[in-house]
């Protein structure tokens, strides 16, 4: 009879049965540890995978920012209800803490994909947590005094997945804390002559910050690219997002703003 397999110092069944004791510690300890970790804080507090290039903010708590992201539902909506914004509730949005939309835009600035009128009304795309709703009428502001009424996204909400946890909070696009904005216009300029692109007009370098006294001026200084460049900075001074990446950021970031309201955190990540 051939002899059983081995690994190191050890049978293969030795390993097997050690294998089965081992996995019914673990079931054991998810038995235990799952209600524990349901009751959670149910926003993550390190939301980025490159959290390390975040920066930490000692006034992270008098930002527009830190306030917006820590309002609670009701708070939110009575917010936006105070300052007269319009907006549509959202019956089923999982993830999401007050969903919205907001079809006729916000701070006369409207965002909205390139998706057919039709369809955009029931896109999950176009679907908004009320905390960055309120982050885009300060935005809206500085867009208005550049003359822009119209901001182009690729997306709001991003649905997270068929299992997720019917009361757990997501953050970034699963929670629809987060938008990308492709392209500004113009309505007064229905031929495009007056729309800033981010992937043509922005001009940037992967890892130069966008901004501050380091910061790299725009390659070719086109006046399109020095004016996104303006309105981009101008948020950023403003703090009213958390996050805020730009084609500078890395490859995925070439054709959009990543712009990021964010829960708990002291930390700003602006690239």
């Amino acid at each position: 009879r051939s002899a059983p397999l081995t690994w190191p110092g050890h049978t293969f069944f030795a390993n097997l049965r050690s294998m089965r004791a081992w996995q019914l510690l673990a079931i054991a300890w998810v038995t235990v540890t799952a209600p524990a970790a349901a009751a959670a804080t149910p926003h993550r507090r390190v939301p980025h995978a490159k959290a390390s290039l975040a920066t930490f903010d000692p006034e992270a708590t008098s930002a527009p920012s830190y306030r917006y992201a820590n309002l609670s539902r009701e708070a939110c909506l009575g917010e936006l209800t105070e300052r007269q914004i319009e907006y549509l509730a959202v019956a089923d949005a999982p993830g999401v803490l007050a969903p919205v939309r907001i079809p006729n835009g916000v701070g006369g600035v409207r965002y909205h994909t390139q998706l057919p009128a039709p369809e955009r009304t029931s896109s999950p795309w176009e679907v908004f947590d009320c905390r960055l709703v309120l982050a885009l009428a300060d935005f809206s502001t500085i867009l208005k005094a550049h003359g822009y009424d119209e901001a182009i996204i690729f997306s709001g909400w991003r649905p997270p997945g068929k299992r997720w946890p019917q009361n757990k909070l997501a953050d970034r696009h699963p929670g629809g804390l987060a938008v990308d904005v492709k392209q500004l216009r113009k309505s007064s300029a229905p031929d495009g002559s007056e729309t800033l692109d981010i992937t043509a007009n922005y001009h940037g370098s992967i890892g130069s910050p966008s901004c501050g006294p380091t910061a790299q001026l725009p390659n070719p200084p086109e006046p399109k690219a020095t004016e996104l460049r303006a309105i981009y900075c101008e948020a950023v001074a403003a703090r009213i997002f958390t996050s805020m990446l730009s084609p500078n950021h890395n490859r995925a970031h070439f054709n959009h703003f990543h712009l990021e309201v964010t829960p708990i955190v002291t930390w700003r990540l602006i690239r």
